[in-house]
């Protein structure tokens, strides 16, 4: 790096628009805007990119398709670039970020590896012999490595025998508003994700609404996302259910971000039946905004929740423990507003941008 130019950040991810929005987009935003780095995402043009109005001054580079192999043209374009990027930015240690990192180091060795883990990559789980090799490799020659949950630093320390920093999934402060009381929200349930995946386990909580759908009359359950693997989930459940067409509102994909921020302001609890997460973004953004959280009890809501003293917890596919923890929060709304309220207050701390992005550029310099 030259005296007379600022420092590059590049984050090296094959992206759409709405990663902008999540750590992927933030961390490389919060570089340019609190450390003053020349800050941009490197990927492919896979989106109209709407959403870099709410990280204002993160570039965009788009790398060209020559072979229509991600790894392939990533790794063309950083032997064209890697010399005037100062810090790498990369996610998980798998194959294409050790295709990433061995390019970037072999033509500029004096370079920086940021490479952010999401859960627990222990480094005598990871597959074959080979695959251990290379992320061994990685994790060693990474200047600064981070994982996402909270105590997991320490254990994924001692296991890599190297420092491993705690940077969790941060929240945008434009996105940021005042708490909205109960009393002026709806009697709404809301979940979002990826509908009808394995992973976040929708038919339980359809499943969960349907037991207690007669004692709530009042109350709505609003799911908002695609649908993925089952297609037919909506279709399948009005069949089963018609009496609960008016009560179960499947809202499709929400890709505007004040459309799905004012339905986490208007929902009253926000159900997580995940069978599992790395970290949870859905979760800490019903929490930001101020939804009471009820969540599967795995590794990520446990922390995110400080072992469920901020939300109600229930076992992994446990549809009537989750249908009873439901009915509770639907009947004790003067109980959970404070939690609520105070969860909110601990989660804009404990993922505030600029406060993560102190842990990575002291664990960068």
């Amino acid at each position: 790096m030259t005296a007379d130019r600022r420092p590059t950040f590049c984050t090296l991810q094959n992206i759409h628009n709405v990663h902008l929005t999540k750590e992927v987009g933030l961390i490389p935003y919060a570089m340019h805007k609190f450390k003053n780095y020349d800050a941009f995402m490197a990927t492919y043009r896979n989106d109209e990119y709407s959403n870099l109005k709410y990280t204002p001054g993160l570039r965009m580079e788009f790398i060209p398709k020559v072979s229509g192999n991600w790894i392939i043209d990533s790794c063309l374009w950083l032997i064209r670039n890697a010399k005037r990027i100062d810090v790498l930015n990369i996610y998980h240690p798998v194959m294409r970020t050790f295709a990433h990192a061995r390019t970037y180091k072999l033509l500029n060795p004096g370079g920086k590896i940021y490479l952010k883990f999401d859960g627990a990559y222990g480094r005598h789980n990871r597959g074959t012999f080979w695959k251990r090799m290379c992320y061994n490799w990685l994790v060693k020659h990474a200047y600064c490595v981070s994982t996402e949950l909270d105590g997991n630093d320490k254990v994924l320390s001692d296991d890599w025998g190297r420092k491993i920093l705690c940077v969790p999934n941060p929240i945008n402060p434009n996105e940021l508003s005042d708490f909205r009381p109960f009393s002026e929200r709806s009697n709404v349930i809301f979940t979002a994700g990826r509908l009808g995946t394995k992973q976040k386990a929708t038919e339980i909580l359809l499943d969960a609404f349907v037991k207690i759908a007669p004692n709530i009359p009042g109350w709505t359950l609003k799911l908002a996302g695609g649908f993925e693997e089952n297609i037919n989930i909506a279709r399948d459940f009005y069949s089963a259910h018609p009496e609960l067409a008016g009560r179960v509102i499947f809202t499709g994909d929400i890709r505007d971000r004040k459309e799905i921020t004012e339905m986490y302001r208007d929902a009253k609890i926000f159900a997580f039946p995940s069978r599992w997460e790395s970290f949870g973004i859905a979760l800490t953004e019903a929490m930001m905004n101020g939804c009471f959280a009820v969540a599967t009890d795995i590794p990520s809501t446990r922390s995110l929740t400080e072992n469920f003293r901020l939300a109600l917890g229930f076992k992994v596919d446990d549809v009537d423990g989750l249908a009873k923890n439901l009915l509770y929060a639907c009947t004790h709304e003067a109980e959970i507003e404070p939690i609520a309220r105070e969860a909110r207050t601990i989660i804009t701390e404990r993922c505030d941008l600029r406060r993560i992005c102190d842990v990575i550029a002291d664990g960068l310099s």
